[in-house]
């Protein structure tokens, strides 16, 4: 049996106890020698003692209920006078206190009633009693009400309490949930990248090997060497970002991850794809240059790159890419990326690649709070334009 359950017992016990004492209180002083020698209002007052204490037991379903029927008995015996209270702390304490204001009120009121039943006592029946009756009443009811207030200040803060935990475990979630997402969005850039570039390496050679041109073993070697190592890094950071995944954001020591680049990281990102054989031309006009930009606004600006120039370099290999950069502190940094589109093959038409990759700048640049000047064909070219504020924290 719980805790709620024993007190509940027990409760009832009590309530039991009150009531049957106030019959004995009544009846004990009258009590016969021989039963059959009792009168007959002695026994209606003992069998409606015995039910107003029965009807106790069910204040907890129907307390309304339960206080009416032993307020109505109070009306006919007077073995029924501490089984009130009780009925009438009960309703207090799962009602408003008005509404067992309003049932005592009446019953007192008709309490009179019980005066033309039996014949009372004049300290029975006197006015004095039943403005005693009233006070017993109104200090039962005011209990009641006062404990049913505790009980539900104690209810909410509970609640309060259980729900402030649900809500942080909803954030803790939440928050590594945003976590991998923002992970996983890094990493298709950063494999999409290497590994766009050691396509066009592998490309690259089996067009010169198809087209009978005879390859250098010095040239084959460095180009070999260029595809292993973007490989073997590509296969390097999908092993570090599933273990990440695997394993709990919180349980992932920061300091142990690789330094995120900024737009000062962007003169090497340009290298490696003219490494590749990209024709790509980078112009800064940035006031105060890439490393003037906060570092949160330049990795907007250096993803955003590094997917445009993957994109140009998949879907037109061998043409110019011209990148520009404008701004100065205080209003906006844009970016603009240009490419032509590749020139259509026998039958085929050019592809302008706007797949995930270009969803994937668009939210950045949301959520950087820019917005997306072009993201697609433009004339006879692909464009990537957008504007990022230039401010820290963005």
């Amino acid at each position: 049996m719980t805790d709620t359950g024993a007190r509940r017992r027990l409760a009832d016990v009590g309530a039991l106890a009150v009531a049957l004492l106030g019959v004995w209180m009544v009846l004990g002083p009258y009590s016969p020698v021989v039963p059959v020698e009792a009168p007959a209002w002695w026994w209606v007052d003992l069998v409606g003692g015995l039910v107003a204490a029965a009807l106790l037991l069910a204040r907890r379903r129907a307390p309304l209920a339960v206080t009416v029927a032993v307020s109505v008995l109070g009306l006919v015996v007077t073995t029924a006078w501490l089984a009130g209270p009780v009925a009438a702390f009960a309703l207090a304490l799962r009602r408003p206190w008005y509404v067992a204001a309003v049932v005592i009120a009446v019953s007192l009121a008709a309490s009179p009633l019980q005066w033309t039943f039996r014949a009372l006592t004049p300290a029975e029946s006197s006015w004095g009693s039943l403005a005693y009756a009233a006070a017993i009443s109104a200090a039962v009811i005011g209990t009641g009400a006062a404990v049913r207030a505790r009980r539900q200040l104690l209810d909410s803060l509970v609640e309060r309490a259980e729900r402030a935990e649900r809500e942080a475990a909803l954030r803790a979630e939440a928050a590594r949930t945003g976590e991998r997402t923002r992970i996983a969005r890094e990493m298709h850039d950063v494999l999409a990248h290497r590994l766009s570039l050691v396509s066009m390496h592998a490309a690259a050679l089996a067009h010169r090997r198809g087209g009978g041109r005879s390859v250098e073993p010095a040239e084959l070697d460095d180009a070999l060497d260029v595809i292993r190592r973007g490989a073997q890094d590509a296969l390097n950071d999908l092993r570090a970002i599933l273990g990440v995944l695997r394993a709990d954001v919180d349980e992932v020591d920061s300091s142990g991850r690789a330094p995120q680049p900024t737009l000062a990281d962007l003169d090497r990102l340009v290298e490696g794809v003219r490494a590749a054989g990209a024709d790509v031309a980078l112009h800064d006009d940035l006031d105060g240059g890439a490393a003037a930009v906060p570092a949160e606004s330049g990795r907007t600006l250096y993803r955003i790159t590094q997917e445009a120039l993957t994109n140009a370099t998949r879907h037109a290999p061998g043409r110019p890419i011209e990148v520009r950069l404008r701004g100065r502190p205080g209003a906006d940094a844009e970016l603009d990326v240009v490419n032509p589109l590749p020139v259509p093959t026998s039958g085929g038409r050019p592809t302008a690649g706007a797949g995930a990759g270009l969803v994937g700048i668009s939210e950045r640049v949301e959520l950087a709070g820019g917005r997306v000047l072009s993201c697609g064909p433009d004339g006879g070219s692909f464009r990537v334009a957008v504007r990022v504020p230039w401010r820290a924290g963005t």
